[in-house]
């Protein structure tokens, strides 16, 4: 059995995703900066960067991990924020402390959120997209346009597979071999981040999901980082 087919559906659960960040949470943050080389802050700085934020507006950060993306969000914004770990949501509510205008933290599925439809200028998503399987996904661009007021904007990021093959072999041997050795070396654990590499090989790109947005009634932008190392999406509801 093939290494991603040893997980075939489960990988998708909540419960088995909510559970993996949960024992990865300790050591995430730093696994993910050191692993891209730095690479990860750049791409969620880009996540946020293009789309235009003004001051005021109510940002929703959706998968939200322990609130990375926050430092990079205008601080007159009013932001939501949504992730369904209990350690990543713990995770926020201590940076939140050190935060001068506080977030609005939720412990809620990015999928069905409590939020108010239509009661959100701009929604921004870095690296959760892989976790989700193709229902999951076309939920999830449901629920971004179901809380996104009418001209509101998007912007989602997440590790890809460069197509490239020059760069696709070695991406895929590092995905494959380093960064669990790297767990490994952090947690003790070198499961929970061969998982990372197995979900950013099934994902491939941000370019395999776009149409589920489209579904959605959103107006979509593909784009590429790094040579495909990471691919995006953005755009508006229309």
């Amino acid at each position: 059995m093939s290494e991603s087919g040893n997980m075939a559906q489960p990988h998708h659960d909540d419960v088995f995703v909510r559970e993996l960040f949960d024992k990865m949470g300790p050591t995430y943050g730093i696994t993910n900066v050191v692993t891209s080389f730095g690479f990860s802050e750049w791409w969620r700085y880009a996540c946020v960067n293009q789309v235009s934020i003004e001051a005021g507006e109510t940002v929703c950060d959706m998968m939200a991990g322990s609130g990375e993306c926050w430092r990079y969000l205008p601080k007159q914004s009013v932001v939501l924020s949504i992730d369904f770990s209990s350690f990543m949501v713990e995770k926020q509510h201590e940076r939140n402390e050190k935060r001068g205008q506080p977030v609005d933290v939720r412990c809620e599925s990015a999928l069905a959120t409590s939020i108010e439809s239509q009661s959100v200028d701009v929604v921004v998503s870095a690296f959760g997209l892989k976790t989700l399987s193709r229902d999951a996904t076309r939920d999830f661009a449901q629920e971004i346009s179901r809380i996104l007021k009418p001209g509101g904007k998007f912007s989602l990021i997440e590790i890809s597979v460069p197509q490239s093959s020059f760069l696709k072999v070695p991406y895929e041997w590092y995905l494959r071999k380093v960064i669990p050795l790297f767990g490994k070396f952090c947690l003790s654990d070198i499961e929970c981040y061969r998982m990372l590499g197995i979900y950013t090989r099934e994902f491939e790109s941000c370019a395999r999901v776009l149409p589920y947005f489209c579904e959605a009634g959103l107006d979509v932008t593909f784009s590429n980082h790094f040579f495909g190392c990471a691919t995006s999406l953005s755009g508006t509801k229309k």
